[in-house]
């Protein structure tokens, strides 16, 4: 018999499981019935995004889905790929209250519980970016240039080498040895030995490639996190030899610091530790590794990505080629380049801006979860909790902010354009991020190109395979990275100068 006490438990429970209906999965259910389009699957699953990532090349659906659908795309449950350049400043925008979404939280290890990249909070952020935005500023980079300086002297020799026994190379791997040992020289004062060894060191390029695809995945399944990054920590070798290498250095930084000469370059490890003795509180043992360990993982693979993309688009542009050439030959620039120098030539600066724009080096939106009491974006209202982005690739196709055909490879466009259009592609410009959470390395990047890109250009033809020639392959694990990327090199012929 159902007695009163029965009943009422089970009114009880009924009542219970109708507010977790309306309070929880309601809300979740009116997400996915926004009125967006996208593949049916997506509004469901997060499968479709992830079986996306895993063909890598994301950034090809990703241009398709606007193409097709329009600026408002959904790719997964709560997650819609924007790609109006109005929604900018209202996700990207200084003072916005756009968070990074949930995806960027699996991006920090050890003890560090955050970090510049994964930092939700702007206010949290801003403290922690003040503490080392100095090491970054443009006026800190004449510090930097004699260690770049060396690694250019060294892969010009390497070079050198290679056009004499006229074997095949892996371009995007030698312009990555290149930029892991200038990270090395100016964060630690020590290159890591890629160009002297020519190859991969304990696997540590292979193992930061395995650890973007890890990563990028695990985003989108933050529950298997924890077993995820332990089962993936188990080892590594490589990733030994990554932390024995940061905190040998460190800790030669912190001997030697005191006795560090402020008029010679110093690598930013050895400023760090000054400034951290000057002011024992302004940074902690954990926040060094963090920041410093954060300059090698993020900086060596977009800087040779930006540098593999130069390369790709120049060698292939026999007209654009010789118009830069023509420029550096008559700026009498000195076997050094200095920053200074480089940074005054308009075509070497669009041939720069050119490539990274049709090869940003992130090939995923930058999603940013919508604040509390929902926001209009691009003209469509989004509840708070749902997660927007917009990616680079997508955004630097648009022929209303670019000009016609934006595909083709062009470096005049940067040069022709008149002021609207010249402010316009410049704030439209997402290689390195926008507002607030721009790249904090973007500089350092900069250099490191501005300094190579005029050497190999003077002094170096490279010619493709038959493959290479005809059109690259890139796999996107969040970075682009071209594969296969081979051809040999040979020294210029017709230099003007040496």
């Amino acid at each position: 018999m159902l007695t009163t006490d029965v009943l009422l438990s089970w009114n009880l429970a009924y009542g219970v499981a109708g507010a977790v209906l309306i309070g929880v999965l309601l809300p979740t259910l009116l997400r996915l019935r926004l009125d967006v389009p996208g593949p049916s699957l997506a509004r469901f699953t997060n499968m479709w995004y992830w079986w996306q990532m895993k063909r890598g090349n994301f950034q090809v659906t990703n241009l398709e889905l606007h193409n097709k659908s329009g600026p408002i795309v959904q790719i997964a449950p709560e997650y819609f790929s924007i790609s109006d350049p109005s929604a900018l400043k209202t996700i990207y925008g200084h003072g916005t209250k756009f968070e990074k979404a949930p995806w960027y939280s699996v991006w920090t290890s050890g003890k560090a519980k955050t970090n510049l990249f994964i930092e939700k909070s702007s206010s949290v952020h801003g403290a922690l970016r003040r503490k080392v935005a100095s090491m970054y500023s443009m006026s800190s980079l004449v510090s930097y240039e004699p260690f770049v300086d060396n690694c250019i002297a060294l892969f010009k020799s390497r070079l050198r080498e290679k056009a004499i026994s006229g074997e095949l190379l892996d371009l995007a791997a030698w312009l990555q040895f290149y930029a892991f040992d200038v990270i090395g020289e100016i964060t630690y004062g020590r290159q890591f030995g890629f160009l002297d060894k020519g190859s991969d060191i304990d696997g540590m390029m292979d193992s930061l490639d395995q650890i973007l695809w890890f990563q990028t995945y695990l985003g989108l399944f933050l529950w298997l996190k924890p077993i995820g990054k332990y089962l993936f920590s188990l080892g590594s070798s490589s990733q030994n030899f990554f932390a024995s290498f940061i905190i040998k250095n460190i800790a030669e930084a912190k001997k030697t610091a005191d006795d560090a000469d402020e008029h010679i370059s110093m690598s930013m490890t050895t400023k760090l530790v000054k400034a951290q003795r000057k002011d024992p509180g302004s940074l902690s043992d954990t926040e060094l590794l963090m920041y410093t360990a954060g300059n090698i993982g993020a900086g060596s693979d977009t800087t040779a990505i930006g540098l593999s993309s130069v390369v790709y688009y120049l060698y292939r542009s026999p007209r654009v080629l010789r118009k830069l050439r023509e420029e550096l030959d008559a700026a009498n620039l000195s076997p050094r380049p200095a920053f200074k120098d480089v940074q005054k030539l308009p075509y070497l600066q669009a041939v720069l801006n050119e490539s990274m724009r049709l090869h940003p080096g992130v090939g995923l939106p930058l999603f940013r979860t919508v604040p509390a009491g929902g926001a209009e974006v691009a003209g469509k209202f989004f509840p708070a909790g749902v997660h927007l982005g917009v990616n680079a690739w997508v955004l630097h196709q648009n022929p209303d902010i670019f000009g016609a055909n934006p595909a083709e490879f062009r470096p005049e466009r940067w040069i022709d354009a008149d002021e609207n259009q010249a402010r316009a592609m410049q704030q439209n410009f997402m290689s390195f991020g926008l507002g607030s959470r721009t790249c904090i390395g973007k500089n350092i990047s900069l250099l490191e190109m501005n300094k190579l890109i005029p050497v190999l250009v003077q002094e170096f033809d490279f010619e493709f395979t038959p493959e290479v020639e005809k059109s690259w392959t890139v796999n996107n694990k969040w970075f682009v990275k071209p594969v296969g990327f081979q051809g040999r090199v040979r020294q210029r012929t017709d230099m003007a100068k040496v």
